[in-house]
């Protein structure tokens, strides 16, 4: 595993440009072995992936530059794995027989899950200041790039499934206060639950997922409890009208015949969901309190795309034993 003790800037940047350019070579593969089997959808997608990787790669050289930080010449290919995110790439993705647009776009994200977490690990470990802020700038740059691939995803998803059912989505103008991020966090657990519920005959080593979740949704009722003490106004008008849209949506999901495989993907999707409109909170909160709950839920999210990314994995091993 690449080690996250990096004493400089010079280290940390050029680790960056390396993985930006393995991620150029990957990607640039994938799309000539999609095209040869003639999966023409899925190698234009990586196509595009090459050209958003290479303007990364440029946008590094160009900070570099400014900065006055050398490349360090001595740091080759990077091949990096942490322990809290699979490092099992999705055959079916790399498959010119078998990848879509959604597992492509789904390897993706996964890369910049990765290198989100090594970033984050290194600013955690680092004894020195600025190897320390370059290293949450990068974090950060990756987790927007995760954010962007998700939402394309997403929109794969969809595609894929042809649900002609428009679809509302969390709304992160809509929380003003902390007590509407618990109010929201509170929703998206709720839900989580009773989906977890539907496939844990199904996906036993989920139990543990719900057992966390429903830790966590006693802890936000605590918390919105203590909040909401003679403020009758708590949470407000927004994001209740927000909510009430999607449990209307939820509503007629439930209708559905329920298949489990397809439950567990949904999950996964709205983990991903979740994990982009806390973020988007991070970002936009007005004061201390609601951004550090943010931050809190955001974690929690990420932790719960590891959980469901592991035993998505386990069941692909299983499906390729039996065949």
């Amino acid at each position: 595993m690449l080690s996250t003790r990096i004493k400089t800037t010079g280290e940390l940047m050029s680790i960056a440009l390396q993985a930006e350019r393995e991620a150029i070579r990957r990607y640039a593969q994938l799309s000539s072995d999609m095209r040869e089997a003639g999966n023409e959808s899925v190698a234009a997608l990586f196509e595009r992936m090459v050209i958003e990787e290479q303007e990364h790669e440029r946008l590094l050289l160009k900070w570099m530059a400014r900065e006055s930080i050398p490349e360090n010449t001595e740091i080759g290919p990077i091949s990096w794995s942490d322990p809290q995110v699979s490092t099992t790439y999705d055959d079916e993705a790399c498959n010119p027989h078998h990848s879509t647009p959604y597992k492509a776009l789904a390897f993706a994200v996964h890369n910049e899950e990765i290198a989100f977490r090594f970033y984050t690990h290194v600013a955690a470990d680092s004894d020195n200041e600025e190897v320390r802020k370059y290293a949450e700038i990068l974090a950060r740059e990756e987790l927007g790039h995760a954010a962007l691939l998700r939402v394309e995803r997403r929109l794969a998803f969809h595609a894929q499934r042809d649900n002609s059912l428009s679809e509302p989505v969390l709304d992160p103008g809509a929380v003003h206060n902390e007590a509407d991020l618990l109010t929201a966090a509170l929703h998206i657990d709720r839900y989580l639950i009773e989906a977890i519920t539907r496939i844990a005959a199904e996906f036993p080593q989920i139990g543990t997922l719900a057992r966390e979740t429903q830790q966590q949704v006693r802890n936000n009722e605590n918390a919105l409890s203590d909040l909401a003490q003679g403020n009758s106004k708590l949470p407000g008008a927004d994001i209740s009208n927000n909510l009430a849209l999607l449990e209307q949506f939820d509503a007629k999901n439930r209708e559905k015949p329920a298949d489990p495989e397809a439950t567990l993907q949904q999950l996964d999707i709205y983990c991903d969901r979740s994990f982009a409109f806390y973020d988007a909170i991070v970002v936009k909160a007005a004061d201390e309190s609601t951004m550090l709950t943010a931050q809190r839920l955001t974690s929690s999210a990420l932790d719960r795309i590891g959980v469901l990314k592991q035993i998505s994995e386990s069941v692909a091993d299983i499906e390729e034993v039996r065949q």
